[in-house]
């Protein structure tokens, strides 16, 4: 048993392998197309987001944020790529000091094992060293997978002879999967200058905004200025041909719907204040054809606008439902206007009066008697007056407002007969009350009398 730990710690001897100075990884997309992440890429809901590195030689000195969709992605190579960077990474760092660990504590087991007297119990050791040993590979990411095979064909030996020492049969078989072999994708090499280019024109095409795609232009602008002198000339020229010809063709497409949302804008505001339904239908659908000519470029903004139309169609619904009411009740209305001549008439005759009494101004008391007279006698036409049922409030109003007109000048008129102060005093109140039901009725029933309109903006 001592000899085959030797034989152990003797095919655990290779070398580890170089440590990498960056871990890249990469996004394989659907279309063929790669874009290189420095450090593991993030998948949130329906994007996929990454760090690209823009320096060569020193990944993290500079990185870009860049986020495309979760659909364009590969995903099946693109986690290959994955287990295979980390288990390269893993290789290069804590990998060989954990795997002379697992072989010391592997060799340490066996050399215990010649000590041990009962055949049973040595046995299970073994296998016990086996199995730990079997799955060493696949929770340390497949590193040194063909050793761990090579060791388990002789452990196999060892226990085989102990099964024949413990009275067992020599070819009973315990079927155990064999250790997890380390991800079979080659990794590609860091990526050129003109690489990292194209890669931008690639998260440029894959951008969630029209302001996301125009910052990721514009940085590669900076990039083809910054490395001019690494990229081949004609290459770098027409590079850069394309992209300036992409950003001016960004421009030309956010003027063109900065253009239709401002002239929809415009007429919808003209077609609301009409309470035009069929105008606002007519633009909603002129918005979608207008979208669709400019090729759907700018979904959330032409949703955005869609939203807009859609909340002042409603409104203009909205106005020409109330407009439809009204013209129902607009004659009875206009009847019970008419019908109220005579009162109004009397109310702008008699509110000086009032204003007087609320200012305690007057007026002379010896024309009070009369004015009271002629409000208590237009009081009595007010009462022969039947409103319409929506109007009733209005009414309402009038007929209060009379009541504390009354009371004003007649306590006005007590209060000079009395040289009374207070009595004076309670007169301004109620004036003031009455002035104030007065010009709320008018309103009212002017309000009643105009055709509804849209809300102001």
């Amino acid at each position: 048993m001592s000899a085959f730990a030797a034989a152990l710690l003797v095919c655990v001897a290779a070398p580890a392998p170089a440590q990498q100075p960056g871990l890249l990884f990469r996004v394989f997309l659907t279309d063929g197309r790669v874009l290189t992440s420095y450090g593991e890429w993030a998948r949130l809901e329906d994007r996929v987001v990454l760090s690209m590195p823009m320096r060569r030689g020193d990944p993290a000195a500079e990185l870009h944020l860049v986020s495309i969709p979760a659909s364009q992605v590969d995903w099946e190579r693109t986690e290959r790529y994955a287990a295979a960077a980390r288990a390269q990474a893993y290789a290069g760092t804590r990998g060989e000091a954990d795997f002379e660990r697992l072989s010391s504590e592997v060799a340490d087991t066996l050399n215990a094992i010649a000590t041990i007297k009962d055949p049973a119990e040595r046995l299970a050791r073994a296998e016990a060293a086996r199995r730990t040993l079997n799955q060493w590979p696949g929770a340390h990411f497949g590193y040194r997978a063909a050793e761990v095979k090579e060791v388990l064909g002789m452990l196999d030996e060892v226990i085989i002879d102990l099964r024949t020492s413990a009275g067992g049969s020599a070819t009973e078989l315990t079927l155990i999967a064999p250790p997890v072999a380390p991800p079979d994708e080659p990794l590609l090499p860091e990526p050129s200058e003109a690489e990292m280019a194209e890669q931008l024109l690639t998260a440029a095409d894959l951008a969630e905004t029209p302001v996301e795609r125009s910052a990721m232009l514009q940085t590669l602008l900076g990039f083809l200025d910054r490395v001019a002198n690494l990229l081949p000339e004609a290459w770098a020229n027409l590079t850069r041909l394309r992209t300036e010809a992409l950003v001016a063709e960004e421009h030309r497409v956010d003027a063109a719907y900065a253009k239709l949302r401002t002239t929809t804008l415009a007429a919808s505001a003209r077609s609301t204040a009409r309470a035009d339904v069929r105008g606002m239908e007519k633009l909603r659908s002129a918005v979608r054809e207008a979208d669709v000519k400019l090729g759907q470029r700018r979904p959330a903004e032409v949703q955005s606008l869609l939203d807009t139309l859609e909340s002042d169609l409603a409104s203009a619904r909205a106005v020409q439902l109330a407009r439809d009411q009204w013209d129902l009740r607009a004659p009875a209305a206009r009847q019970y206007r008419r019908a109220l001549t005579v009162s109004l008439r009397a109310i702008s005759r008699t509110t000086p009066a009032l204003e007087d009494v609320r200012a305690q101004a007057g007026p002379p008391a010896k024309r009070l008697p009369a004015i009271i007279d002629d409000w208590r006698r237009d009081r009595t036409r007010l009462d022969r007056i039947s409103p319409p049922p929506d109007l009733q409030p209005v009414h309402a109003l009038f007929r209060s407002a009379w009541d504390m007109g009354e009371q004003a000048l007649s306590l006005r008129l007590s209060a000079a007969s009395l040289n009374d102060s207070g009595r004076a005093q309670q007169a301004s109140s109620a004036a003031a009350g009455a002035l104030m039901l007065l010009a709320r009725a008018r309103a009212d029933l002017d309000a009643a009398l105009t055709p509804p309109k849209p809300p102001a903006p």
